[in-house]
């Protein structure tokens, strides 16, 4: 957290370093959400990089991490409506479809960046498991693979499978009530958005 505070009054102050390091933090989570709003992978660098194109233009405007991570949001946000917009206009045809993501963006926008920021997390503590256990993890779990097909694509035993799946269940459990997350509302979220 230290480092964050020391890069965030550092791209105040102008130092390239400091936006670099914004943009190794927030471009991952901000590419999944702009691929929730827009779908399409080609426009995705584009909207990511002009929202820190315009981080950097304002960059003596933010003292809070809060303050600067709600920006790239609303910043990417808008510019994957625009970028609908614009589809739109090229595409008659797919206008019922664009409609639907763009009738009530506000009130999607929290549900989406909760998601980003709940598979971040999720993401942080699979690194923590054994390799095995965060593999089998996310093939049964995260990718919905069945016991059999996660045991030929890691070539191991249906037994090896199942130990594993239950060792990184409870591992994650214990990871997320210590962040006082519960793990099962997380799961569930997580499938249904």
């Amino acid at each position: 957290m230290l480092k964050t505070e020391e890069n965030l009054t550092n791209l105040r102050l102008g130092k390239e370093s400091a936006l670099s390091y914004f943009m190794d933090l927030y471009s991952h989570n901000l590419h999944f959400f702009a691929y929730k709003l827009v779908r399409d992978k080609d426009s995705i660098p584009e909207i990511i990089s002009d929202s820190f194109v315009k981080l950097w233009k304002h960059r003596a405007d933010f003292y809070t991490i809060e303050e600067l991570k709600s920006f790239l949001y609303i910043v990417v946000r808008n510019s994957c409506l625009d970028h609908g917009k614009a589809v739109r206009e090229r595409y008659v045809h797919q206008q019922i479809e664009e409609e639907n993501i763009l009738a009530n963006p506000d009130a999607d926008i929290l549900t989406k960046i909760i998601h980003i920021e709940l598979i971040t997390l999720l993401g942080e503590a699979l690194e923590k498991l054994p390799k095995q256990q965060a593999d089998i993890f996310r093939l049964t779990v995260l990718e919905g693979k069945t016991t059999t097909e996660a045991c030929q694509e890691l070539q191991t035993t249906a037994n090896t499978v199942y130990f594993a799946r239950s060792k990184a269940v409870n591992t994650l459990r214990q990871l997320f009530l210590k962040k006082n997350i519960s793990y099962y509302p997380l799961v569930v979220f997580l499938y249904l958005f």
